[in-house]
Parts: structure tokens; sequence; C-alpha cells
């Protein structure tokens, strides 16, 4: 029987974040890190908030078993033994960066959890934990025009557009995260949906572990997480999710030698995308900062209009599923024409969608 690293992280990582979410509510209640019922909040009960502590955990563990392993994990019996070969090698050093910017990241969600600082302090801070990677080599090396097809190399600039998405990735999952098990599933998805492609395209072993590592403690997180919710992942465990999902699909999918490379990362992660760039929209038409956290996010507009946590979350969920397998579908077309245009069909499609829900709206 041969096992392939990537189930070994995905187990790992379950298992970890499953057995060890309720010490991080318990400990959340101890140390008064909770959310209470009031203002933006939707919650009716007070929940505690370092649910991204287990999330981490989970990931971290799984990563660091699976990813020196550089081939399948063969179990071989023997008469009177079971007997392991597990074939070790160099981890990229690359990943090496993404991990120790995950948990420089980490650490500042959780200062969050427990101080609550204001969003000019945290972002940028945000994108200092960002930098991290491209300082140990993860970049964007090069653009591809959508309409020739024609190689440009980026140069410096490919290192500051792959800090600007990591850090952005990480700013638009916390943002998405305000409802009980929206930030957790969806992460699954995209996670599933990069783990897909990259099998498809022959991405490295290493963004598939650590694909993996997220899909599998993700998961296990909803089993407490979803509504209704008894902990909630806080700032650490979302801006993590978001900041690991930039950063895997640079790795793993920016690199890849087609035109419709960015098809997979905007599609798959459209929903906190498009949701961070209509509230970034609609504070500025009220002339605020759009640091100033509002009331008019998607899962919010969803509620108003009469969804329960559950149907808001799963519809959602749906769009997500459904663009993740639109990205896979287009990715794989050799006709640029027939992806363009139905990218140019779907942004009507969500400027429509963001009229009609009152996402530009001014709210409070």
């Amino acid at each position: 029987m041969f096992i392939p690293p990537y189930w070994i992280a995905a187990a790992v990582a379950w298992f970890v974040t499953y057995w060890t979410t309720p010490t991080a509510r318990w400990l959340a209640r101890r140390v008064g890190a909770v959310d209470y019922p009031g203002g933006r909040r939707i919650n009716r009960r007070p929940l505690p908030r370092l649910g991204g502590v287990a999330l981490g955990l989970g990931i971290f563990l799984g990563a660091l078993v699976a990813l020196p392993v550089v081939g399948d994990v063969a179990v071989v019996r023997e008469p009177k033994h079971l007997v392991l070969a597990v074939p070790y090698g160099r981890v990229p050093r690359e990943f090496w960066g993404v991990l120790l910017g995950g948990l420089a990241i980490l650490l500042v969600g959780l200062y969050d959890d427990l101080r609550q600082v204001s969003g000019r302090v945290k972002f940028p801070l945000v994108y200092l934990a960002a930098a991290v990677p491209v300082a140990f080599g993860l970049t964007t090396p090069f653009v591809t025009n959508p309409l020739t097809g024609q190689l440009t190399s980026l140069g410096v600039w490919g290192q500051a557009f792959t800090v600007l998405w990591i850090g952005s990735a990480a700013i638009a999952m916390n943002s998405i995260d305000g409802v009980d098990g929206l930030a957790a599933g969806i992460a699954a998805i995209v996670a599933a949906t990069f783990f897909t492609a990259g099998l498809l395209r022959g991405a490295a072993l290493p963004m598939l572990v650590l694909c993996a590592a997220v899909a599998g403690s993700a998961v296990a997180f909803l089993r407490y997480n979803f509504n209704p919710a008894r902990v909630i992942m806080g700032d650490a465990g979302a801006l993590l999710l978001g900041y690991l999902l930039g950063a895997l699909s640079a790795a793993g999918l920016f690199k890849t030698l087609t035109a419709l490379s960015l098809a997979v990362p905007l599609l798959a992660m459209g929903v906190p995308i498009f949701d961070t760039a209509f509230a970034i929209l609609r504070r500025l038409r009220r002339r605020v900062s759009v640091f100033q956290p509002d009331r008019g996010h998607v899962h919010h507009r969803l509620l108003d209009r009469g969804l329960s946590q559950r149907q808001a979350v799963l519809l959602l969920y749906g769009a997500t599923a459904l663009l993740g397998a639109l990205s896979l579908a287009l990715s794989g077309w050799v006709d640029r024409w027939i992806p363009l245009s139905v990218a140019g069909v779907l942004a009507g499609a969500l400027w429509v969608t963001a009229r009609r829900f009152g996402l530009l709206a001014r709210s409070p």
C-alpha cells in the first residue's frame, strides 16, 4: 500500500485541529477572548474567539510532518512486522518562508484577538508578514498577456505583486468571516480547488501538501464552528487561512506558463475578493476610512433579506464551489477568447448582483 504525503498532511491536520479546538475554546474563556453580542456582531451569545490557534496547530503540524516526505510512503507487510518506507528529502526554501510568514500572521491575528487593535495597525503588519515568503524566494516572475499569451518579466515588481496578493488574500478572508462556518467552509473549498488544479498541472508536492493541510484543518474546525457555533476562529484563524491560500496560489498556480494562470485563484477566491472589493468601494463612496467596519458585507445582506445563518452560508458555499469548478474548467481551454468572454459575462453578473443586494449602498 502506498500513501501520498498530502493525505498524511490532511489526516494529521484534521486530527490535531479536531482534538485541540475544545482546549482553545477553554483557553479563550480563561483569558477573556470572547465576542459578546452587539454592534456588528450577529451572535446571540458570547463566543470564544481563539479557534484560530487550533487551526494553526493543525496546519503547521500537518505540514511539518509531511513536507519532508518527497514521495509516497510505502506500507510493507512482513510476516511478523509492518514496515514503513518513508522517502524524505529537503524542503524547498520558499515553503519554509510560507510557514514562517504563516506563524507571523497567526501572531498578528492572535494579538488582535486578545487586544483588539485598529485596522491601521493590523493591516500593515499583515503585509509585513506577507513579505516573509517573498524574502525566502516566493515570487511571481512574469505576467501573461491574456490576449496574446506573451510572457512579460516582472522583476522586482513581481515581488511587490506577490506581497500585495498574499496580504490582500488574508484581509479578504478576514473580511468574509462574519457568519458561523463561512470562512472555514470557503477555505476548505478553495484549498480543494487549488489542490485539484495543482494535481492537474503537476504542481510541486509541497504545494499539494499545504493545500491538504489547510483543507483538513478547516473541515475539522467546522465541527465546532458551523451554526450554531461553539467557538469562532477570530482574526488569527481568518488571516492565517487567507494568507496560506494566497501564498499557495502564488507558489503553485501563478508559475504555470499559461495566459489563464490567474483564473483559478481569482475565481476560486471570488466570494471573499468580491465582497472585500465592494466593501472598499462602499466606504470610499461614504468618504470614510477603508479600515472602518460596517454591516454591508454580502453575508449581512443575505441575513437582512430573511435568510438564516445556515441558508446564507450554504448559499455562499455553493457560489464558491461553482466558481471553483468554473475556474478549473476555464483554465483547461486552449482558445483564450472563450474564457475571456465568460469572464466578461461573469464580471457583469457580479456587478448586477452587487447592485441587487445593495453591496454598494451606504450602509451604516
